[in-house]
C-alpha cells in the first residue's frame, strides 16, 4: 500500500487506504514512492470463480471466469482451459485488439468483420482473444457473435482477457465456483467497463490496481507466445 500524493485516504493503486488489509512485516510507504505490483502486493488464493449468467437480452448466455494475479504462469492458464473449462487446444489462435473507444461500423464494414471473423473461426477451430469488455473492437467483436449465434453453438470459442479492477461491480464476482446473475447493459454507470456478454470465458487478471487498464497486457502476450509453441491440433 502506497498512499497517493493528492489524496491521502486513497492509495497509489487507486482503491481506498480502507480497503486496504494491514500485513504484519509490511510498512505503509511515503507519498514520494513509486506503487509497484511485484512489491506492494502479495498474491493469495483467488477468491472468485465460477460463471456469470447474462440476463436480459434476447438470448441469455452463460461464461465461465476466474480472478487471477497478472504474473499466473500460462502453462497454468492452458491446464485450466482444458481440465477445469474442457477445451480442446486450438487449431489457430485469433487474436483481437484494438482501441476501447466505442464506434459504429458501416453496416457493409460489420458484414466483412463478422463474415471472415467467424469463417477463420469455424473452419480452423480457433480460439478468439480480446479485451472482453463491452467496447472498442471488442464490443464490435461481440456484436459478430450475436448476429451469427455462434456462441449458442458452441462452435467459437471466444475467450475476454480484461483487468479486474475496471470490471463495474466486480465485487458481485466474489466467491468460489458461484452462479452470478448479470444483467446485460450496453453502457456502465461509472468510468469502468462491463463485459461483453458475447465471450463464453473471462480471465479477469488482478495486479492490485482499481480503475486501471494495464494489469492483462503482459499476461496476454506471454499466454498468446506460449500457445503459439504448442503443438496444436492437426486439422481434419
Amino acid at each position: 500500500m502506497r498512499p497517493a500524493p493528492a489524496v491521502s485516504s486513497r492509495c497509489c493503486c487507486g482503491q481506498e487506504r480502507r480497503t486496504h488489509q494491514v500485513l504484519a512485516g509490511y510498512e505503509a510507504g511515503v507519498p514520494t514512492d513509486s506503487w509497484q505490483a511485484s512489491k506492494n502486493t502479495r498474491a493469495q488464493p483467488t477468491d472468485a470463480y465460477g460463471t456469470i449468467e447474462f440476463q436480459g437480452g434476447a438470448h441469455p448466455t452463460k461464461a465461465q471466469y476466474v480472478r487471477l494475479s497478472y504474473d499466473t504462469r500460462p502453462e497454468l492458464l492452458v491446464q485450466l482451459f482444458t481440465r477445469e473449462w474442457n477445451l480442446e487446444l486450438p487449431k489457430l489462435l485469433i487474436t483481437v485488439q484494438g482501441g476501447k473507444a466505442n464506434f459504429e461500423l458501416q453496416p457493409k464494414l460489420k458484414k466483412v468483420l463478422r463474415k471472415g471473423l467467424l469463417k477463420a473461426a469455424k473452419t480452423t477451430g480457433a480460439w478468439i482473444f480480446t479485451g472482453g469488455t463491452n467496447t472498442g473492437v471488442t464490443k464490435q467483436v461481440g456484436d459478430a457473435l450475436l448476429l451469427e449465434g455462434q456462441q449458442r453453438s458452441g462452435r467459437v470459442v471466444s475467450i475476454g482477457i480484461a483487468p479486474w479492477g475496471i470490471v463495474e461491480r466486480n465485487h458481485e464476482l466474489l466467491g468460489h465456483n458461484r452462479d452470478v446473475p448479470c444483467h446485460s447493459i450496453s453502457s456502465p454507470r461509472s468510468k469502468l467497463a462491463v463485459l461483453n456478454n458475447r465471450h463464453a470465458y473471462f480471465l479477469l487478471v488482478d495486479n492490485g490496481t482499481q480503475g486501471r487498464y494495464g494489469a492483462e497486457l503482459i499476461l496476454r502476450r506471454k499466454l498468446e507466445k506460449y500457445i503459439s509453441n504448442q503443438k496444436l491440433q492437426p486439422s481434419l
